[in-house]
């Protein structure tokens, strides 16, 4: 008998008649509980051949400040594919083992929306916590980062979402932002590590210069299946129900089907998931499709989901249709 064969009615309209964003909630319901299996979710990360790649070009753009001779990256990748995860993954375990004095050498900062050279100064003097005149011109402000990231001994600069040094709305290069970024470079004896979406590859084709300063790049591509299906069985220990989940059952080619084998995108569906089965003390088939159909409404870029959408009326009963392409997993 399959899930839905048995599901309640009047069990779910209990869990509907809460309105659009629709969440079922446990008498024993800890709110602890849940944001502690947040953090946990959103900080995992698996160790497969991709991480290892990436950590190992991270780590080696790290040791080239150090040595004295600065070697700056580019990190391209999908949204969800885990670029920022990995960036933080590397600082946090340096950041455990550093017994250092001084300020921790590694500094993280997203790229502002309007990445303007003003902008892109301010956002990294706010990151080291230095004060500054706001009526500073450009260069002064541009000497005080330089100044700044050399007396507190940064060793590694990672600069993330770097797309947004292309317009949001015509997708032009901010070239004044891309020259900035170069001269920065050319002053100080730091490594950069540059990230973001598998658009900012198109920086190096409009400045030739800027390219000729990072030689070094790397793609995070998506999950294999098997890799896929260890990183659900982390997610899946994560989780704080008595029973095990579905998640290392049948939903794990579903699933990988559903997010192209991205992490960030299969965490955003755990997450939510998680919250709906509470009551039922263990994640389900039909907790991910649910959580799947309301994604899927609110996405102005919804994907192709793999999964069964569902209607209201079908939501209300606990009935839907299968697709044909769905019954060879079920």
């Amino acid at each position: 008998m399959k899930f839905w064969e048995y599901l309640d009615v009047n069990y779910l309209s209990t869990i509907f008649k809460v309105g659009k964003v629709l969440l079922a909630i446990s008498s024993d319901f800890s709110s602890n509980d849940y944001v502690n299996t947040i953090t946990r979710i959103k900080g995992s990360v698996i160790k497969h051949i991709e991480f290892r790649k990436v950590i190992d070009a991270i780590s080696e753009c790290h040791n080239s400040t150090k040595i004295g001779c600065p070697n700056n990256l580019l990190l391209t990748g999908s949204s969800g594919s885990g670029k920022s995860a990995l960036l933080t993954y590397y600082k946090n375990k340096y950041l455990e083992r550093y017994n250092g004095d001084s300020v921790f050498p590694i500094l993280y900062l997203k790229s502002p929306l309007h990445a303007k050279p003003r902008e892109l100064a301010i956002s990294l003097l706010e990151q080291m916590d230095v004060n500054y005149r706001n009526n500073l011109s450009l260069s002064s402000m541009t000497n005080k980062v330089v100044e700044s990231i050399t007396q507190l001994g940064i060793e590694l600069i990672m600069l993330d979402d770097i797309e947004h040094l292309f317009d949001a709305t015509s997708l032009r290069i901010h070239s004044d932002s891309v020259e900035w970024l170069r001269m920065l470079f050319d002053n100080l004896q730091v490594s950069v590590i540059l990230s973001g979406l598998e658009v900012s590859n198109r920086l190096l084709l409009h400045n030739a210069a800027f390219a000729s300063r990072v030689l070094s790049r790397v793609t995070l591509s998506p999950l294999d299946e098997d890799e896929y299906a260890l990183f659900l069985q982390t997610i899946d220990s994560y989780l704080p129900f008595s029973e095990k989940s579905w998640l290392t059952e049948q939903a794990i080619e579903k699933l990988y089907l559903t997010t192209d084998g991205l992490p960030g995108y299969t965490k955003e569906i755990i997450i939510k998931a998680t919250r709906l089965a509470f009551e039922e003390d263990r994640l389900t088939d039909w907790h991910i499709i649910k959580t799947c159909n309301l994604l899927s409404r609110s996405s102005q870029n919804s994907r192709n989901l793999d999964f069964v959408l569902l209607d209201d009326q079908e939501l209300h009963t606990g009935q839907y249709r299968r697709k044909s392409k769905m019954e060879k997993f079920i």
